[in-house]
């Protein structure tokens, strides 16, 4: 009876042992990334998801499709194959997926699966991609996420009382990248919902073309949004950097700018309200952690970020002449002091 005894008790504290290693377990969690693993955004969102789950065991494995430098559609249906293939070989608890090429190529394809999945980051509208199936409140299908949406109509209201005049003439540039078309297109639907005071949206194919661009507008607006830069190319078809192409519009332009990024301005661009990569990953993060805690993703609402930053590059307000209101700069991020 005593040998009975030890034998129950010994498979008891085995028992014990066993469910007490799986629940120590990391999570696997697979992330797959649109672009290249040094642009900015993708940076500041891996640390934000890593912050969400510091308390979470995880083993991460990581895809980057580099579709900013290879635009094609050949490259993305290449490039997508075989991120499924690394996510099907990897068998994650979770995959996150960044941005829209990620979520639209890659995060798409295992819609309706048991595997749980969070995107961030996406400009489109998610029922574009069959993400909703309910209401975004409770999508109802194996993926949530944060959504992606700058604070576009907040920032020229903002910038419309800081320049001490109404804000008669703007103009927006950007390069001509998937994201920077679907952005601008919503900032076109609102502008002309507002009746905002819209001199151009224009597109830059090449780095030439850009600073085409740039010269034209001066002396013409009253304020120059600056949205992306990052695919811009140069002689040769060569890639030229958004630090370098920010760094030659701050030397060749006198209009006062307005980015929503804080590394464009902490690299010299005017200021903005800006919604970082860092809480697109965390947000998403968040919710990633709901999932592993035993929410489904799609009771999990699929939402943006509860609000932006405003940020100004103080060396370049002094260079145009402006003055901000000290209790606007008490509530902002100050750069390039």
């Amino acid at each position: 009876m005593k040998r009975l005894r030890l034998h129950i008790c010994m498979m008891v504290l085995f028992g014990i042992f066993i469910t007490g290693s799986a629940l120590a377990a990391p999570k696997r969690v697979f992330l797959v990334f649109s672009y290249h693993p040094t642009l900015f955004w993708h940076v500041n969102a891996i640390k934000g998801i890593h912050d969400a789950l510091k308390d979470v065991p995880c083993e991460y494995r990581s895809f980057y499709m580099d579709t900013k430098h290879h635009p094609g559609i050949p490259w993305l249906l290449k490039v997508s194959r075989e991120a499924i293939r690394e996510i099907k070989d990897f068998h994650p608890d979770l995959v996150v997926g960044f941005d829209d090429n990620a979520c639209h190529y890659v995060l798409a394809h295992f819609l309706g699966t048991p595997l749980p999945m969070v995107f961030t980051g996406v400009n489109r509208e998610p029922e574009e991609y069959g993400f909703v199936k309910g209401t975004r409140e409770s999508p109802g299908k194996n993926i949530t996420g944060v959504l992606e949406r700058h604070y576009f109509l907040q920032s020229i209201q903002l910038f419309s009382g800081l320049l001490g005049k109404p804000v008669l003439r703007i103009g927006l540039v950007s390069d001509s990248s998937e994201t920077s078309h679907t952005m601008i297109a919503n900032f076109m639907r609102i502008a002309r919902k507002k009746k905002l005071p819209i001199v151009f949206f224009k597109f830059a194919y090449s780095f030439p073309g850009w600073q085409e661009i740039i010269r034209d507008a001066q002396g013409k607006l009253d304020l120059l949004i600056i949205y992306n830069c990052e695919t811009l190319k140069g002689k040769g078809n060569k890639d030229i950097s958004g630090d370098d192409v920010i760094a030659w519009t701050i030397a060749h332009n006198r209009i006062p700018e307005m980015s929503f990024f804080s590394r464009y301005i902490k690299k010299g661009i005017m200021g903005g309200i800006v919604l970082t990569g860092y809480y697109q990953g965390f947000y998403a993060g968040k919710k990633a952690v709901m999932i592993f805690k035993g929410t489904p993703p799609g009771d999990i609402p699929i939402n943006v970020p509860p609000k932006g930053t405003l940020a100004f590059n103080m060396k370049r307000v002094r260079a145009l002449g402006l003055k901000i209101p000290l209790g606007v700069l008490q509530s902002a991020i100050l750069m390039g002091q």
